[in-house]
C-alpha cells in the first residue's frame, strides 16, 4: 500500500506469505527474527528447503524477464523466512498503528497462543497499541483493531512479491504488514510517527530475535532468581530488559549489560521517571557518570540517592553487585520535606544480606518495616556505618548483632524496637557511635521500648565516641562500667526509668561533652567527682522528681558541689524541676563560656551571686520557683548588665531590673 504520510525511517522490510506459511525479510535488515518453536525443524525439513529454494529460482525468472542486474539478483541471497504453522493461532503486542491502518507499525513480541515461544519481533513507526492474533487460514477471532479477521489471501505462489517492491518497502512508503491477511483491504488514515518514548532516540527499536535471546541469557546467567519476574511484562525488570534490548547493547560487554540492566531494573522498581534528579538515567551515556552512582574500575561500587522521592521497592538485582557494591545509601536526613522524601515501603529486605562487601548501608526513614532478620547481621562483616533508623522496624535486637565485627557507627533510634539490650553487644569494641534512642511508644499491645537495664558488657566498648539510648523504658541503676568509655563524649540517657544513685564514676569520662540524664526517677546527689569532667559543655540533670501530693519521693537532691565550678567548658547547665537544698554556690561564676544556667523549681536559697556577672557569656539565668528570700535578696545589678544577656527570671517577691516577669 502507497501513503505519502511523513514517517521515520522503517527498521524492519518484510512480509507474510500464506502460500509457503512463511514470513520473507531482508536478512540485511537491522535485525534478524526467528522463530525458535520451529526453528530445528526449518533446518532439517528437506520439503520445505525445496519450497524456498523453487520460490528463489521464481524470482530469479521473475529478475530475468524485467531486465535486472546482477546486483538485484545478488540480492536474492538476502532473503530469508520465519517459518509458521498452519491453524495455530499467532498473537502479537503491537504499538504504534494496527495491522489494518495504513501506517507503519511495531511488533514488540509474538508468540504462540500457548505463550511458549518468543518469535516474531520486529518495527516501524505509528500511533496506538493493542494486542492482536493472527494465522495462515484466518481461524484467529481478534485482529489489531478489534475487527474481526480477513479471509485468508489468495495470492498465487507464482506471482511472488519483487525484491524491490513487496516485502521490501520504499523508506518513503508505509511498511507491509505481517498481518493473517497482508492483501487485506486497508482504508484507515495514516497516524502520526510514534512518540520519542516510546521509539528510542537512535530510532532502533529491535535487533533481532538472537539478539533478544543473548541478552536474555547473559541476564539470566548473572542473576538467575530473576526469571520469574522477567516473565512478568509490567515488572521492573522486564521494562529494564526491553530498554536493555531495545538501546542496542551489542557494542556491550556482557559486565556492563548487566550492570546497566541492574540500573534500570532499580530505576523502574522506585519510580525513577518521579526523581528529583535522574541526570544520565536510561541513557546511553556511561552509567557510571549516572546521577548518584560512582564506579571503581567501571564497575558499580557506590549507589547514592538520599532524599530523591524515591518510591516504591529496592529491586533484588542488587545483589548482582555483592563483590562490588560498598556504599548503598537511600536514607532521608532528618527533617527532609515530603516531597523530597525517599518512600521504600517493604519489609528490610533479608536480599541485602548478600552484599557482603557493603562498607555504609543508609536507609534512614525510607519506610523499612519488619523485625531485623538474625541473617543480616551475620552477613556483613566489612560494615562500618549502618542507619535503619525512623523506620518502622520491631521486634528485639538479634544475638547475631555480634558479628558486625567492623561497625563503628549503628543507629537504630526511632523505630519500634524492644526488649533488652543483648550483652553480645559489648562483643563490638569497634563501635564508636551507638544510637538506640526513641524506641519508647505507647499502643494498644502496651508499652513498648528497650527495657530492663543497660548491660555492664557496654564498659568494653573503649573506642565508643556517642551512646544514646534516650526515650526508652530502660530501668535499674546507670552502670558504673559506663565510667570505663574513655572515649565518650555524648552520653544521652534521658527518658527512661533509671532511679537510685548517680554513679561516681562517670567522673572518669575526661573527654565527654555532654551528659544528660534528665526525666529520670533518679534519686541522689550530685558526685564531686563531676567536677572531674573537663570536656563536659552540657550538664542535663533536671526532671528527676516524682511529686506524690508534696512529697517528694525522689529526685536530685542534696547542695549544689562547688566542684561544678572546675567544668571550664561548660556552657548549659539544667538542674531544674529537682530537690536541690542549700544556697547558690558562687563557683557558677568561674565559667566563662557559660550560656545558660537554669536552677527554676528547687529549693535554693540566695542570695544570688554577684560572682555570677563574670560569666560573661551568659544568655538566659532562671532561678524562680526556689526559696529566695524576696525581703533579703534581689538579682545583682552586675548580672543585668551583662551584654549577652537576653533572659532572666526570679520569683514576684525578688527584686531585678532585668527579669522577665509574669506577676
Amino acid at each position: 500500500a502507497g501513503s505519502s504520510a511523513a514517517v521515520m525511517d522503517p527498521v524492519f522490510v518484510g512480509g507474510l506469505d500464506t502460500e509457503y506459511g512463511v514470513i520473507e525479510y531482508d536478512k540485511q535488515s537491522q535485525f534478524n527474527i526467528a522463530d525458535t518453536h520451529h526453528k530445528e525443524r526449518d533446518q532439517t525439513d528437506s520439503r520445505l528447503q525445496a519450497r524456498l529454494q523453487q520460490r528463489q529460482r521464481q524470482r530469479r525468472r521473475h529478475l530475468d524477464r524485467n531486465g535486472a542486474n546482477q546486483g538485484d539478483k545478488s540480492s536474492l541471497n538476502q532473503w530469508v523466512y520465519l517459518c509458521l504453522e498452519r491453524d495455530v493461532c499467532y498473537t502479537a503486542e503491537v504499538s504504534g498503528g494496527t495491522f489494518l491502518e495504513e501506517a507503519r507499525w511495531e511488533i514488540t513480541k509474538a508468540e504462540l497462543g500457548s505463550g511458549e515461544n518468543v518469535g516474531l519481533v520486529a518495527a516501524g513507526v505509528g500511533e496506538g497499541s493493542g494486542i492482536c492474533s493472527f494465522s495462515l487460514n484466518g481461524g484467529c477471532v481478534k485482529t489489531c483493531d478489534g475487527t474481526a479477521q480477513a479471509s485468508p489471501p489468495t495470492r498465487s505462489p507464482n506471482t511472488p512479491p519483487h525484491p524491490s517492491q513487496s516485502p521490501i518497502i520504499s523508506t518513503n512508503a508505509p511498511i507491509g504488514t505481517p498481518t493473517e491477511s497482508p492483501s487485506a483491504r486497508r482504508t484507515r488514515k495514516p497516524v502520526t510517527a510514534m512518540p520519542s518514548a516510546v521509539l528510542p532516540q537512535d530510532k532502533k527499536f529491535a535487533f533481532g530475535f538472537e539478539e533478544y535471546k543473548r541478552i536474555q541469557s547473559v541476564i539470566l546467567s548473572a542473576s538467575p532468581s530473576s526469571e520469574a519476574a522477567l516473565a512478568e511484562e509490567d515488572s521492573p525488570q522486564h521494562r529494564a530488559f526491553e530498554w536493555i534490548y531495545g538501546s542496542n547493547a551489542g557494542g556491550l560487554s556482557d559486565r556492563r549489560l548487566v550492570q546497566r540492566w541492574v540500573l534500570a531494573s532499580f530505576y523502574y522498581s522506585t519510580e525513577g521517571d518521579g526523581w528529583i534528579v535522574k541526570s544520565g538515567w536510561l541513557t546511553s551515556g556511561d552509567e557510571c557518570q549516572w546521577y548518584g552512582v560512582s564506579c571503581l574500575s567501571g564497575k558499580v561500587g557506590k549507589l547514592e540517592l538520599e532524599q530523591n522521592r524515591l518510591v516504591g521497592e529496592i529491586a533484588p538485582e542488587i545483589t548482582v553487585w555483592k563483590n562490588d557494591l560498598y556504599v548503598f545509601s537511600l536514607g532521608n536526613d532528618y527533617g527532609t520535606s515530603e516531597k523530597e522524601r525517599n518512600r521504600i515501603i517493604m519489609p528490610l529486605p533479608l536480599f541485602l544480606g548478600d552484599l557482603s562487601y557493603l562498607t555504609y548501608l543508609n536507609l534512614e526513614g525510607a519506610g523499612m518495616t519488619s523485625t531485623i532478620p538474625e541473617e543480616l547481621f551475620s552477613s556483613w562483616p566489612r560494615l562500618q556505618s549502618l542507619y535503619l533508623n525512623d523506620n518502622d522496624l520491631t521486634g528485639t535486637l538479634p544475638q547475631s548483632i555480634q558479628r558486625l565485627s567492623s561497625i563503628e557507627v549503628m543507629w537504630l533510634g526511632g523505630n519500634n524496637l524492644g526488649g533488652s539490650i543483648v550483652s553480645e553487644i559489648g562483643l563490638l569494641t569497634t563501635l564508636k557511635d551507638l544510637s538506640l534512642e526513641s524506641n519508647y511508644r505507647d499502643d494498644t499491645a502496651g508499652k513498648r521500648g528497650f527495657i530492663t537495664t543497660i548491660p555492664p558488657q557496654i564498659g568494653q566498648l573503649t573506642n565508643l565516641e556517642v551512646l544514646s539510648l534516650a526515650d526508652n523504658a530502660l530501668s535499674g541503676q546507670v552502670p558504673v562500667q559506663l565510667g570505663d568509655l574513655i572515649s565518650l563524649r555524648r552520653l544521652q540517657l534521658s527518658g527512661n526509668f533509671f532511679e537510685g544513685q548517680l554513679p561516681g564514676a562517670l567522673g572518669r569520662l575526661e573527654m565527654l561533652e555532654e551528659l544528660d540524664l534528665s526525666f529520670n526517677w533518679l534519686s541522689s546527689t550530685i558526685p564531686a567527682e563531676y567536677g572531674n569532667m573537663i570536656s563536659l559543655a552540657s550538664l542535663s540533670l533536671n526532671s528527676n522528681y516524682n511529686d506524690n501530693d508534696g512529697y517528694f519521693t525522689w529526685g536530685i537532691k542534696g547542695t549544689l558541689p562547688s566542684e561544678l565550678g572546675e567544668l571550664k567548658n561548660l556552657q548549659h547547665i539544667n538542674l531544674s524541676d529537682n530537690y536541690l537544698t542549700g544556697t547558690l554556690i558562687t563557683e557558677f561564676g568561674q565559667l566563662y563560656l557559660l550560656q545558660t544556667l537554669n536552677l527554676k523549681n528547687n529549693f535554693l536559697q540566695g542570695p544570688i551571686p554577684k560572682e555570677y556577672s563574670n560569666s560573661v557569656s551568659l544568655k538566659e539565668i532562671f532561678l524562680q520557683e526556689n526559696n529566695i528570700d524576696g525581703n533579703s535578696f534581689g538579682m545583682p545589678a552586675e548580672i543585668c548588665e551583662l551584654s549577652e544577656l537576653d533572659l532572666a527570671r526570679v520569683d514576684c517577691g525578688v527584686s531585678c531590673s532585668c527579669c522577665l516577669t509574669t506577676c
